[in-house]
């Protein structure tokens, strides 16, 4: 226990002393005071700076859920245009198909039409022929002897070309034995340039598609008709 008298302090240097100290102690506690203060501060800055920054990065969050789940729906809505698009695309498909199988059999129908109609024309044709040649000739004519000899497959020839179905029609027809489905040969000078298959038969022509390998032969009338 610190004993003090009063004679010690009627002192004037320990006065002085003693006034020195509480001036040191009292600006040692402001000065400590106001470094707690700026810290304080401090702290608090960097507490609503911390604040600020976690508001702006669960907005940036917020945003960035936001675009995520936009890109989802957006995602989900172009699959289903996708998959209403292929079958869209499907179902064309479908269609031209059949428009161009209905086409095909049109086609075929019509050149088998065609190719009748040229073979009735050219037959219209010879018996007009014959009728007009019959009328000119005299009324009395004296007829050659008739020998009848055995069938034979003779050689005919081309008498009409159709270009635009790629078919020929020509003189000969079930009379001479030819059948449907029967394969042509045609000469020119002797030459062979090409084949030719019947699809459509009548009594004395018939018409030939030209196959496939000889489409781009130019075939004429009167060219030579060989049956193989």
């Amino acid at each position: 226990m610190i004993k003090i008298n009063l004679q010690t302090l009627r002192n004037p240097k320990v006065i002085y002393a003693a006034v020195i100290i509480l001036l040191i102690s009292s600006i040692t506690f402001y000065v400590l005071k106001e470094k707690e203060k700026a810290l304080r501060i401090n702290i608090q800055k960097q507490l609503v700076k911390t604040v600020e920054e976690k508001e702006v990065v669960e907005i940036k969050l917020l945003d960035t859920l936001q675009a995520k789940e936009k890109t989802e729906k957006e995602l989900v809505s172009e699959k289903e245009k996708s998959l209403v698009l292929k079958k869209e695309v499907a179902e064309k498909d479908s269609q031209i198909k059949d428009t161009l199988d209905r086409l095909e059999r049109e086609i075929a129908a019509r050149r088998q039409v065609e190719a009748e109609l040229m073979v009735v024309m050219k037959e219209k044709e010879t018996l007009e022929a014959k009728v007009k040649k019959f009328t000119r000739a005299p009324k009395t004519v004296a007829l050659e002897k008739i020998v009848v000899k055995p069938t034979s497959r003779l050689a005919g020839k081309v008498v009409m070309v159709n270009k635009e179905y790629d078919f020929i029609v020509v003189n000969l027809g079930s009379r001479d034995n030819l059948k449907l489905g029967e394969v042509l040969s045609v000469y020119r000078n002797d030459e062979f340039i090409g084949k030719a298959q019947v699809e459509s038969l009548r009594d004395k022509m018939s018409a030939a598609a030209i196959l496939p390998g000889w489409q781009n032969v130019e075939f004429k009338e009167n060219d030579i008709i060989k049956i193989i």
